[in-house]
């Protein structure tokens, strides 16, 4: 299908403005027959045409790209991982360096919902509490849909939602009423939400943060979407986001991806964990 999907991806942004080159094919390929059996058009070339003469398909199409599926701690062995090593190597070396206003900065690039931020904020918040410990952490979670930023920032799920948080984080970080559970506000307030695309050229991480240099990005089930060399840009841009010897967490099927690139190196072969390398002069 490869020549009459140039056709689309032509179409797609001679006509409608929208770059859809940057995905990977197979992955193009299955969510065009999924719109062309959407709209009963049974040709590559009629629904080309049907591309030309309609606005609102191209929306549909680029908005069946965008996947934005997530959950609360979403797969156990990464967040295991994070929660027994990661986060406590990462406080005691904030504890061991910092100053009294030191803090953990986290970027949840991609957050659809907000399931991954929140998830990390509850074990963030349970560590440095049960430890007493004086740090702070602040959580950027980005996407380029407002729709799922908006859901994020209200923190309101049902019941399906949180079937993976365990009842003591349930009772700590969510109050319940009538089958909903609302995240609580000392959690809401670590998390910023905001749109930002992985593609802008001109920035290695959301405005709000400033400067970056945060100590874990999360990007997770994204990386795969896409082309090499666009997975390559992404894993540089997050590279140049993290603080040094940060720690980046992917998905599962992303580790090739990730080890390609050699700049991060495995904690645990358990979860697609990593570290990125230090510099010489950070030795």
């Amino acid at each position: 299908m490869s020549g009459e999907l140039d056709h689309i991806i032509r179409v797609m942004s001679g006509t409608h403005g929208k770059d859809i080159s940057r995905y990977d094919e197979s992955f193009l390929t299955k969510s065009l027959e999924k719109r062309m059996a959407a709209t009963a058009i049974a040709t590559i070339t009629g629904y080309r045409d049907y591309l030309l003469e309609h606005a609102d398909e191209a929306e549909e199409l680029s908005r069946s790209l965008n996947i934005t599926y997530s959950e609360f701690f979403r797969d156990p062995l990464t967040f295991a991982l994070l929660e027994q090593l990661v986060l406590p190597k990462l406080i005691a070396e904030k504890q061991e360096t910092g100053t009294g206003t030191a803090e953990i900065r986290v970027w949840s690039a991609g957050c659809a919902a907000g399931q991954e931020s929140y998830s990390v904020a509850i074990l963030l918040d349970e560590l440095l509490t049960a430890h007493k410990k004086s740090l702070s952490f602040r959580i950027f979670a980005t996407d380029i849909s407002e729709k799922c930023l908006a859901t994020a920032s209200r923190g309101v799920y049902d019941l399906a939602a949180v079937q993976n948080v365990r009842q003591k984080h349930l009772t700590t970080g969510f109050n319940s009423h009538n089958g909903t559970y609302s995240v609580v506000r000392r959690l809401k307030d670590r998390i910023e939400f905001s749109v930002y695309d992985l593609f802008e050229e001109h920035s290695a991480s959301p405005p709000g943060s400033i400067y970056g240099d945060f100590d874990l990005v999360l990007c997770s089930n994204l990386l795969f979407y896409y082309r090499p060399e666009i997975q390559q840009f992404i894993v540089n841009k997050l590279c140049h986001s993290m603080s040094s010897g940060g720690y980046l967490v992917t998905g599962e099927a992303e580790r090739a991806i990730v080890e390609r690139s050699h700049i991060f190196q495995p904690v645990s072969r358990l979860a697609a964990v990593y570290r990125k390398k230090l510099n010489k002069g950070d030795l």
